[in-house]
């Protein structure tokens, strides 16, 4: 009788696994929670304006999907270590800071991107997704 077992299949180096589909829209959100906080601390609150929160979400979202896996910030080895996560979590997050900001700064997005909304987005961004990051490293510790 032929035996099969499920394996992941990677893609590069990146993990093919259902996990690490769930960790880039846990990601995303986490992303979107950072973006709509900043909002709330300029006086809109997201929730009454969920359009405007996407759209300024968006630019981030899409340039952190686009950065994050390329840097390694999905590869097994960085999410096996404290060290290689804040590593590669925050150049990851300073490079999707950089494209993001572009991004919305076309015509396409609200906002524009001064360099000094991209030292900010850069210092409090990395303050919403390291710590979560760090907590999925710290839980693939615990549950290996």
């Amino acid at each position: 009788m032929i035996e099969s077992r499920l394996r992941p299949n990677p893609v590069g180096r990146i993990v093919a696994e259902p996990s690490v589909v769930a960790l880039a829209v846990a990601d995303a959100v986490v992303v979107t929670a950072f973006l709509a906080f900043g909002l709330f601390t300029h006086g809109i609150e997201p929730w009454a304006y969920p359009t405007h929160t996407l759209r300024t979400a968006t630019p981030f979202v899409l340039a952190w999907m686009i950065v994050a896996p390329p840097l390694g910030a999905y590869r097994r080895r960085a999410l096996e270590s404290f060290g290689r996560t804040v590593a590669v979590v925050g150049v990851a997050w300073l490079a999707a800071t950089v494209l993001g900001g572009a991004i919305r700064a076309s015509s396409f997005f609200p906002g524009g991107a001064p360099p000094s909304f991209l030292l900010v987005n850069a210092v409090l961004g990395l303050a919403f997704v390291l710590p979560w990051r760090l907590a999925v490293t710290g839980g693939r510790r615990v549950w290996r």
